[in-house]
């Protein structure tokens, strides 16, 4: 007698997570920079922000990042932080013997060749909390959500015949996502956490051209209470694409859920252009999340210390926000 009871609660609450995920922007563990390009990075990923999009990006990278990022406008109604690490894991010292890499790099080459890793990894973490305030402007009053993100993920490169000093072309990367939601409504507490493996692939062209392919949810566990939806989320796939136009400007484009699914969101296109002036210590950028106009900038304060702003403009709010990020070695 208290099942169609039940349905509903259930219907009830599928719903209200439905309009939440629909309404709100994405609150994972994205760098100011890339957020200001429209969140266009799946084929560009050359800084920390690659653990979320693209890890195989992670190998690009030249020593190693950090950052921190936060919204700093009207955080009683939409909160959102952000930090990520990257480092890498190198090969261990060689036996002493001829090498062709290393008698061009002593004696032909004017600079040695940068010390490459054999593998790469990222560490990001990020969380949001959208309030009642919020459900309230997206039609759901006395709803709210906290959401935190975890991703852990590792890089590496397929080089052609590396000790001739031919040019690596391929990356490839794993990445695993821990996510915990939690929906409030009155005295009603549900929750999801998902466990997830998903993987990316870059290929470099030319020095001007690269292309990115990512795969989400490949492999997916989810425990969910009190009518959050139970059900695995669909594997999503996606591709990007950056190309250097002229000296210090890029462009990036990219495709998020080729296959349209929607058990997790609608495909969208994302594009994105990087301007640097002054001896790259003044950055400008601009893209479109999905139609939605972001802007931003990039300042060096410091020869390692580069202080990032980026502006979406929402529906619901207008998001401001702010990131430090550094590098070492």
């Amino acid at each position: 007698m208290n099942r169609p009871k039940s349905h509903n609660i259930t219907a009830f609450w599928l719903f209200i997570a439905m309009v939440f995920v629909v309404s709100t922007t994405e609150v994972h563990a994205q760098s100011a920079r890339s957020r200001a390009m429209g969140g266009a990075f799946i084929g560009l990923s050359n800084d920390e922000s690659a653990t979320y999009y693209n890890p195989a990006g992670l190998s690009q990278i030249q020593g190693r990042e950090a950052s921190f990022q936060s919204k700093v406008n009207e955080t009683d109604i939409f909160n959102w932080k952000s930090a990520a690490f990257t480092g890498h894991i190198y090969e261990d010292g060689e036996e002493d013997r001829f090498s062709i890499t290393d008698y061009l790099e002593h004696n032909v080459l004017e600079e040695p060749l940068p010390r490459k890793p054999k593998y790469s990894y990222g560490v990001a973490y990020s969380t949001g909390d959208l309030s009642e305030k919020y459900g309230t402007l997206v039609n759901n009053p006395g709803v709210s959500r906290k959401t935190q993100e975890f991703q852990l993920a590792f890089g590496t490169r397929f080089p052609i015949a590396r000790k001739m000093l031919a040019r690596e072309q391929l990356f490839a990367g794993l990445k695993l996502n821990y996510a915990k939601n939690e929906t409030k409504y009155a005295k009603t507490v549900k929750s999801r956490e998902t466990m997830s493996i998903g993987a990316g692939f870059m290929y470099h062209y030319n020095d001007r051209i690269t292309g990115g392919f990512t795969i989400d949810n490949i492999l997916q566990t989810v425990d969910a209470s009190n009518g959050e939806n139970p059900n695995k989320d669909d594997a999503i796939f996606s591709i990007g694409a950056a190309m250097k136009v002229t000296e210090g400007t890029t462009i990036s484009a990219d495709i998020v859920n080729l296959a349209d699914s929607k058990d997790v969101a609608e495909r969208q296109l994302r594009v994105g252009v990087e301007k640097t002036f002054v001896e790259n210590d003044l950055t400008m950028r601009m893209g479109s999340h999905n139609g939605t106009l972001t802007l931003g900038f990039g300042m060096a304060l410091l020869p390692n210390v580069r202080m990032d702003y980026a502006y979406y403009d929402g529906d619901e709010v207008a998001e401001h926000y702010v990131g430090a990020h550094m590098t070492f070695d």
